[in-house]
């Protein structure tokens, strides 16, 4: 990543936050990278902090509750949808009643508008995402300006889209029709519609489009691309991907759960994550053609029951019903269950039960796939939010996905290896496991102090934490973390993972692995502290893949969208065993994410090494020393008493086979006892015809 100024994703990503000990007064404001005079910046200013534009002010957007989702099930086959959207009856404001909001100039004023005191006195907090950046008041000056010459467009909320689809695309009236891919009938949209004239399927993604610039040069064969015809569109589709041997692998399927409702919310402008990561990510799958590489699902949602499943189902309601309208800051239950606080990291905003009953749903959903041995390798890009707690929201994280979908494998497999190479320590999954040998945690993150003087976020996961330490609890030595310092580049995480990994699978013998790719860990990450380069990264999942094991293949953080999609695109195709060319397709939507030497120049593969280089605090010894502690720490691992010793070289499928034949003989046996009894019974009857009882009768 460039210079914050020159970057038009992340520049308009940074937060607006004040400094301390800064005074109400726009003499005393902070300077700023000049990257921040943009017209769709000094928009989302304005509506962040103008007069009338508070979110309790505005039309309730997205916060229709959505149940009885179609049932999961492969896009390609035609399903049935039905929707109940409650929305509340609220008036909307015009636009001309927005653009003068808009233009109040106390909206600008510090000493005035109390949402800018507000700011003023928050203070920071430890772990906390807030960026130095902070606007002047030139900045301030300039936008004005600009607003008076060229006002923007009435702001239109990200959900606008979502409930409107959600009403026409799965009403049950347009129903996709059977043998449609998922390009077809919408997947590349928001709902089940056919491609539109906009040149990809569904509505475009206005959330996208509010944080590029319209950058025409990048564009022109897009454009070309969108003029031609559904059909034109396909073919040129299926041509590249036929040209460079997109095929299903062979010996081995691959699914992808995605449901694109997910990418349709939006936790705020100046939060670093972006939902719209994954409008990103679908698109430049789509455009190498890997869809025809996998089985594509569109799961349902999952249920409250599904999710009290591991939550707590008080916390459960709360997430169900709050919203930023009906939010109380003060209440003691919203700081209880995480949220709120001096830094906010999990706000509430609209459609939040429905983001994350998506996001997990899809995480199950996967589960299911390898439970049913329909995939040997599920993907979820949406998944992976580890760090939320049964009861408490954490680290953007609300619904702990990964833990629901283990739960799901582990009605079927006796041992599950949890792999996390986030830059953050996988805490919540840990901590759910603790106490039990069926599951095996191993981490890779960064550990220590960061270079705001803090523990880096969330401040656990030494190398000495190995889980409980009473000898009695069987989670005893079943988690294993690996510290990692400041800078780690390729060669070094490469030996690291491979060395540590591969003995603890030789170690631990999983029936199953699920991998935690969070792409906070590239090089140039807007909250990371590593140079790893996309292939680096990349090459976690070849060598989890390579273990021959059934794989749920998960996301997690990352902050800088670009490179996101580009990592999770290239892990896709490393699945799938495909080699992606490095110029990418021109008929991207988004492409201009994309274009520009501050953004990659146009390739997948750009080089991270040179983008916000960080110090390499790690050397041979150290990383040398770490592995030996680690191996030290695996001595300590027994075989665990909850799991079958298989002495005999019988395989899991002829164990689950013996063990449901059991189960039928058992059944069959309770069924013959019960008809023994009836017929004792009956003979009993029959010899007391004609007793004592009926000759008194006679």
């Amino acid at each position: 990543m460039a210079s914050d100024s020159s970057d038009d994703l992340d520049s308009l990503d940074e937060t607006y936050e004040w400094n301390d000990n800064t005074d109400i007064d726009e003499e005393h404001i902070s300077s700023s990278s000049a990257g921040y005079a943009n017209r769709n910046l000094a928009l989302r200013l304005k509506k962040e902090f103008g007069e009338g534009t508070n979110a309790i002010d505005r039309p309730r957007r997205g916060a229709a509750r959505v149940t009885n989702y179609y049932a999961a099930t492969p896009v390609k086959k035609s399903s049935t949808a039905h929707v109940s959207a409650i929305r509340p009856s609220t008036s909307q404001s015009s636009a001309s009643d927005e653009l003068q909001n808009y233009g109040s100039v106390d909206c600008w004023n510090p000493r005035l508008n109390p949402r800018w005191a507000r700011r003023l006195a928050e203070e920071r907090r430890p772990h906390s995402f807030k960026d130095p950046f902070i606007p002047t008041a030139d900045d301030v000056r300039r936008w004005r300006a600009e607003f008076a010459k060229d006002p923007p467009r009435p702001y239109r909320g990200p959900y606008t889209d979502f409930d409107g689809n959600i009403r026409k695309g799965l009403s049950g009236k347009g129903k996709q029709p059977a043998g449609q891919t998922m390009r077809d009938s919408g997947y590349l949209g928001a709902s089940n519609i056919r491609m539109s004239a906009n040149g990809h399927n569904g509505h475009s993604n206005n959330i996208v489009e509010e944080y590029l610039s319209p950058a025409d040069i990048f564009c022109d064969d897009f454009q070309a691309f969108k003029a031609r015809s559904d059909a034109e569109k396909q073919e040129i589709i299926r041509r590249e991907a036929e040209e460079y041997a997109m095929e299903k692998p062979k010996g081995y399927s691959v699914s992808f759960h995605y449901n694109p409702h997910v990418e349709y919310h939006h936790f705020g402008s100046s939060h670093p994550m972006k939902p719209w990561r994954l409008t990103l990510t679908k698109q430049l799958i789509m455009a190498y053609g890997l869809e025809y590489t996998m089985d594509l699902y569109e799961p349902r949602p999952a249920s409250f029951e599904e999710l009290a499943i591991f939550h707590d189902r008080e916390y459960l309601s709360f997430l169900s019903h709050v919203t930023p309208q009906n939010m109380k800051p003060d209440d003691q239950s919203y700081l209880a269950f995480g949220f709120g606080g001096e830094s906010n990291d999990c706000p509430v905003f609209d459609g939040l039960w429905n983001y994350v009953s998506l996001y997990s749903g899809a995480s199950m959903h996967a589960a299911q796939n390898l439970l049913n041995n329909q995939s040997d390798i599920a993907i979820n890009w949406s998944g992976g939010l580890h760090h939320a707690r049964k009861g408490v929201a954490s680290g953007f994280c609300y619904v702990n996905d990964i833990v629901l979908a283990i739960q799901h494998l582990l009605t079927q497999h006796q041992r599950v290896l949890y792999i996390d190479i986030d830059v953050h320590h996988g805490d919540g999954v840990e901590y759910a496991f603790e106490s039990t040998d069926r599951v095996f945690t191993l981490s890779y993150h960064k550990f220590g102090i960061d270079r705001t003087g803090y523990p880096f976020f969330p401040g656990t996961g030494n190398i000495n934490e190995m889980g409980p330490t009473d000898p009695a609890n069987r989670g005893k030595g079943h988690t294993l973390n690996i510290p990692i310092d400041d800078g780690i580049d390729d060669d070094q995480y490469k030996w690291l993972f491979k060395t540590v990994t591969g003995a603890v699978v030789d170690k631990y013998q999983p029936n199953a692995i699920v991998l935690q790719s969070g792409a906070d860990s590239l090089g140039g990450d807007r909250l990371g502290r590593f140079n790893l380069n996309i292939k680096a990264h990349g090459f976690c999942v070849e060598t989890v893949k390579g273990y021959n094991r059934p794989l749920l293949l998960i996301g997690g953080g990352g902050y800088t969208p670009r490179n996101v999609a580009r990592t999770w695109c290239h892990e896709t195709a490393v699945c799938v065993g495909a080699s992606l060319h490095n110029d990418l397709p021109t008929h991207i939507p988004y492409i201009q994410a994309f274009q520009g030497e501050e953004n990659g120049g146009g390739i997948l593969y750009p080089d991270l090494h040179n983008t916000k280089r960080h110090d390499n605090l790690n050397n041979v010894g150290q990383l040398q020393k770490l592995v030996e502690q680690a191996l030290e720490n695996l001595r300590y691992l027994e075989g665990a008493p909850s799991v079958v010793v298989n002495t005999r070289g019988i395989t899991e499928e002829q164990l689950m086979r013996i063990r449901e034949e059991v189960e039928r003989e058992m059944e069959d046996d309770r069924d013959d006892r019960m008809h023994l009894s009836v017929e004792k019974n009956r003979r009993t009857r029959e010899r007391n015809v004609g007793g004592r009882g009926e000759r008194g009768l006679r």
